[in-house]
């Protein structure tokens, strides 16, 4: 039912809704223009849609615009026909949109900017015959883009705040240079696709889980090559993101990756995490540097509890503490150091052990065999980090990773 008595011709001024002071009109009730045709020029600035609406194969065929419009509940424009220019500049959009889905919206222009989507926004086949404009436009919710065609799609200063769906047979060109990705933005790539976007945003984008291994990794080289031919840091990152979203993805079955019947290959997935957290599947080998400080700190804070005057008197020996304070030892007697001078000795300790290659003569007859025991376990996990370091990170990774530091 429409939101007034004006039932037989909808597409009259006020198209079934009840004027309000500002001039825009009130729709309190469920509106229902399907298959409508407006004439003319259509203007809903202003408007409010208390309830849904519903615009399925209604024909514009002059400039229709919402302006300022806001609609509270369920909007559909699926197979929506615009002849003229769609105007929805500042339009507040607060429950779900669709504007494609399996049918067409056609538009011959679109504008948007200033909109606001609070909610699902589905542009899913939608065909923008000539320019679409996203200007200082807000995606709050997941947003469909995926097998949506156009000649030129701007989304500047546009701001993402979930998850954005893109991809087409076609591969089309989205331009993400001037969009503003919030934490929980994502680029889902489902299909083909072409994109102009910063390394730095680079984290934002990821393949849809359905897909297969080998349809992600046509969409990863389309991409290397339409977009980034000549840019090998990009290309190494888009490798990066193949390499994470087929971390747990056999090459011929995905679809039983997770089940029970596939319990057989769990130490292959628990190796591949540890991988990950610790080498970034080779990628950011430099995640290491984490776990070493872990490491040394750890042992740092087991020689303090376990050894700490045997650690004071390995180090007053090798540096020759009591030759170089005579003045100190009727003070200190059992050379008893400060709690923050044996804490800094310890921490001396454990990282000379981690990150020497091969351990001295005098620590191996110094210290009892209990004690030997836990220095070699150090020393070991130390080799184990230079081996890793130097044998599984991806080639090009180091040199990659120290142009980052360094030249950003």
């Amino acid at each position: 039912m429409f939101a007034s008595a004006q039932h037989t011709n909808p597409s009259v001024f006020p198209f079934g809704g009840i004027q309000r002071s500002n001039g825009g009109l009130n729709f309190a009730k469920r509106a229902n223009f399907f298959n409508v045709r407006f004439e003319g020029a259509p203007q809903f600035t202003f408007a409010e849609f208390d309830s849904s609406v519903s615009f399925w194969s209604a024909h514009f065929d002059g400039f229709v615009n919402f302006q300022f419009a806001r609609f509270k509940s369920e909007v559909i424009f699926v197979e929506a026909l615009f002849d003229s220019t769609a105007y929805f500049r500042f339009t507040t959009f607060d429950s779900v949109v669709y504007f494609g889905g399996l049918q067409v919206t056609h538009f011959e222009r679109a504008y948007s900017g200033g909109a606001i989507f609070n909610d699902d926004t589905n542009f899913e086949s939608a065909y923008f015959k000539s320019a679409a404009r996203f200007d200082d436009v807000r995606f709050n919710g997941k947003t469909d883009f995926r097998y949506t065609r156009f000649d030129s799609l701007f989304f500047v200063r546009t701001v993402i705040n979930d998850k954005f769906l893109l991809g087409s047979p076609e591969g089309q060109l989205f331009d993400f240079t001037r969009t503003i990705f919030l934490p929980d933005a994502q680029l889902e790539l489902h299909e083909l696709v072409e994109l102009k976007i910063q390394p730095e945003k680079f984290k934002y984008i990821v393949l849809a889980d359905t897909l297969s291994y080998f349809r992600k990794w046509d969409i990863i080289e389309n991409l290397k090559s339409a977009s980034f031919s000549n840019d090998k840091g990009a290309q190494f990152e888009l490798d990066y993101i193949f390499a994470k979203s087929t971390l747990y993805q056999d090459q011929v079955d995905t679809h039983k990756r997770n089940h029970w019947s596939q319990i057989h290959k769990w130490p292959k997935w628990v190796g591949n995490t540890i991988y990950y957290l610790t080498m970034g599947l080779g990628y950011r080998p430099f995640r290491l540097i984490w776990w070493v400080l872990a490491i040394v700190l750890f042992y740092t804070l087991v020689y303090q509890v376990k050894m700490a005057e045997r650690i004071n008197a390995y180090i007053a020996t090798i540096f020759n503490v009591k030759q170089r304070s005579q003045a100190k030892v009727e003070e200190k007697k059992q050379l008893r150091l400060e709690v923050l001078e044996t804490f800094l000795n310890c921490a001396y300790f454990s990282a000379m052990i981690f990150f020497t290659f091969r351990l001295k003569g005098s620590i191996l007859t110094f210290f009892d065999e209990g004690e030997k025991r836990i220095v070699i376990v150090e020393w070991i996990l130390g080799f184990l980090v230079y081996l890793a370091f130097l044998t599984l990170s991806r080639s090009g990774s180091i040199l990659q990773n120290l142009k980052d530091l360094f030249v950003g």
